[in-house]
């Protein structure tokens, strides 16, 4: 038995609830064992579950398998393979296995699938795995080194953009036996290796190299439109679809990995469905309906005010308001610093300023929302007062590469105005005309005018969901009080997305996802590259330096202090940016679903869980 060195790994999360347990996260030691017997990893301390665990503590072992469930999806899908060319849908990945698989209620470890036993060279140059054999492919061929060396290369050629950026730290891949596979890492400038590489390594989606082969024979190339259900080797396969209207996926009987302790007790439904809608309140009323079983709310307003009718008079259908203690993310208007009226930081200060919460929360949202203020919300990794000795130090350390006056950097982070007491709100109006006198705009007749063009301010915010439509609206108002035309436009999902990728947007709407272990995906967010590289989430078109640096330090942290360091002084220099204005958020998780269901114990760290539930109808 033996113990090896591993860092930490990331990934990115669907945005279905019931994947939030793809979410990033970190590691720190690795022990293996023969046969099905677990192991785990930890980035910080030891990890909570033993070599004996047979099931994770939020999951009944003893679920019966059986029924199915259905959920709502939005927008649409035209593929079965995650490439630029197209949306895949919901759920795809219940039909692939991966090396390693999460624990949910264990911020920052992570326990064996696939791989038996890994094993990583000093300073993370190189990480080996080693294959169970048991792991099968769903036609009952083995998964090989060859189909993973096969699933990184075409991967690292032909995936997603942020696949293409992880997969190509790779300098050379070598299959050293039929079940053994080494990757060696290429170093940085300063000759050292991102410790998360081995493990994002473990979480790369698994395909078969024949299988492809045998599509390649037919004409077919892996970033092409595929429709037909590619060889997995998950607990599921798709048993039918449609493009953009439903996906059904079938429980896989002999499921190779079914009684490891990371399977057990997960996965029970015989069938599981995606529907597509076009808006939320078409799939509220689906819902109520009775057209599916499980729906996750985010507008709290909808919540007190939609939530009713037959099935809730009758119990058929159960809410639930549950607090969660996961990091928030953040959800925020976006400026698209790429076009001209954006580029002064004067005018996005100025534009934050007029972003009036307090009026939205009680009008909309009844009081019960909170005011995002971080990029790193609801959680430990939140700039909040000064500076702290390490980040003054770090940044004494560069001021002179970066040509930094520490003098000009907020003693505090940036937070939003409260407009409580309208007093206040007068005092932000002028403060956000005085910014804009200053970057050469002037109110004139009531409308803001540049001195230079003599053009009026006017800009687009594009929606793709219908529920912001009242936020948005409300913003144009405070903005119409300081001269500003802003229209509010709503398009369907596919030509958002097409939007969204060549950045041909003034304002948008969008959520980033965080963790308690932010890494790698930080490189796609916020740095230069990400800006100029389309399928990347840089929405803004961020396009600083030192966010650059401080991203590969945060990646490259290797404790929990360094970690928060790197992480909180990144919050404070994006919150420093006005490159958003931030919405809110609420710490409580609300959904509903028809009583056709069982599930564990709520644990506020994992949250809604369906992947864990079970049908009444086996019990």
């Amino acid at each position: 038995m033996k113990w090896f060195r591993v860092k930490k790994l990331s990934h990115v999360s669907p945005s279905s609830l019931m994947f939030l347990w793809f979410l990033t996260i970190g590691f720190c030691f690795f022990k293996t064992a023969s046969g099905t017997s677990p192991y785990g990893l930890s980035r910080y301390g030891t990890l909570k579950y033993p070599m004996d665990f047979t099931s994770f503590s939020y999951v009944n072992p003893e679920a019966p398998k059986g029924g199915k469930i259905r959920f709502a999806s939005m927008g649409s899908f035209e593929t079965l393979n995650q490439t630029i060319k197209g949306t895949a849908p919901d759920g795809l990945n219940l039909t692939y296995d991966t090396l390693l698989s999460r624990a949910q209620d264990e911020p920052f470890s992570m326990y064996g699938l696939v791989a038996e036993s890994v094993e990583v060279g000093p300073q993370n140059q190189w990480v080996i795995f080693t294959l169970r054999p048991e792991a099968r492919f769903h036609d009952g061929t083995p998964i090989l080194a060859s189909d993973i060396y096969f699933s990184w290369k075409i991967q690292k050629d032909k995936g997603l953009p942020r696949t293409r950026t992880h997969y190509s730290k790779v300098a050379k891949a070598e299959i050293l036996e039929d079940r053994k596979i080494k990757f060696t890492f290429e170093k940085d400038e300063d000759g050292s290796v991102d410790p998360e590489r081995p493990l994002i390594m473990g979480m790369m989606p698994l395909y078969s190299q024949a299988d492809w082969q045998k599509r390649r024979k037919a004409g077919k190339e892996f970033d092409d439109i595929l429709l037909e259900p590619f060889l997995g080797s998950g607990p599921y396969k798709i048993a039918q679809m449609e493009p953009g209207r439903f996906v059904v996926y079938e429980r896989v009987k002999d499921y190779w990995a079914q009684n490891l302790p990371v399977r057990r007790g997960m996965n029970n439904f015989d069938q599981m469905r995606f529907d597509y809608y076009r808006n939320a309140n078409v799939a509220l009323e689906a819902f109520k309906a009775g057209e599916y079983d499980f729906l996750a709310e985010g507008d709290l307003q909808r919540w007190k005010h939609s939530y009713k009718g037959p099935g809730f008079t009758s119990k058929k259908i159960k809410k639930a308001e549950k607090e969660n203690k996961r990091p928030t993310g953040l959800k925020a208007f976006v400026f698209n610093t790429r076009r001209p009226q954006f580029e002064d930081i004067r005018v996005r200060h100025a534009l934050s300023l007029m972003f009036d919460f307090e009026w939205l929360n009680k009008n909309l949202f009844d009081g019960g929302m909170a005011r995002a203020e971080s990029f790193f919300e609801n959680s430990p990794l939140k700039a909040t007062g000064p500076l702290t000795s390490e980040q003054r130090a770090y940044l004494e350390s560069v001021k002179t590469k970066f040509n930094l006056d520490l003098n000009d950097l907020e003693e505090t982070a940036v937070v939003p105005p409260s407009y409580k007491d309208p007093a206040h709100k007068r005092l932000m109006k002028t403060q956000a005309l005085e910014l804009l006198k200053d970057a050469g705009w002037v109110l004139q007749d009531g409308k803001l005018i540049s001195i230079h063009t003599k053009k009026p301010f006017s800009f687009e915010i594009l929606l793709v969901d219908p529920h912001w439509e009242k936020v948005a609206l409300s913003f144009a108002r405070s903005l119409k009080e300081v001269g500003i035309e802003c229209r509010v436009r709503q398009i369907d999902p596919a030509q958002y997305e097409e939007r969204r990728l060549d950045w041909d947007y003034d304002m948008i709407i969008n959520f980033w996802a965080q963790s308690c272990s932010p890494g790698n995906e930080q490189y796609l967010y916020w740095t230069q590259k990400a800006a100029q590289t389309p399928g990347c989430r840089n929405y803004p078109g961020i396009q600083n330096p030192l966010v650059d640096e401080v991203v590969d330090k945060l990646a490259h942290a290797t404790t929990q202090e360094e970690v928060t360091t790197y992480a909180q002084l990144l919050d404070r220099l994006l919150r420093a940016g006005y490159y958003v204005v931030p919405l809110f958020y609420s710490p409580t998780d609300l959904f509903a679903y028809w009583d056709k269901f069982s599930m564990p114990e709520w644990n506020p760290l994992v949250g809604a869980n369906p992947g864990a539930w079970w049908s009444k109808e086996g019990q």
